[in-house]
């Protein structure tokens, strides 16, 4: 009987998934209520630039943290 190959990650599912997961919570985060009413009179920014921005960064930042996962992933599926 041979050995089971190692089972390792599509990377690029988990950069798009991660991608994904970090617009969503961009969004969401650019999409709240901002809090107290001296702060509208300080932004200097529309929403949608905020939903923009929030969005990207969190897009960025999910698809770094599920690289690393992923290849931690495989590594330790290389391992075995």
């Amino acid at each position: 009987m041979s050995p089971e190959p190692a089972r390792i990650p599509n990377h690029k599912r988990f950069l798009l998934t991660g991608a994904f997961l970090g617009l969503a919570v961009g969004i969401w985060f650019g999409l709240r209520e901002p809090g107290g009413p001296s702060y509208s009179q300080t932004v200097q920014y529309s929403l949608s630039t905020a939903v923009l921005f929030l969005g990207a960064l969190g897009a960025f930042v999910g698809a770094g943290l599920a690289g690393v996962l992923a290849i931690l992933l495989d590594r330790s599926g290389r391992q075995h």
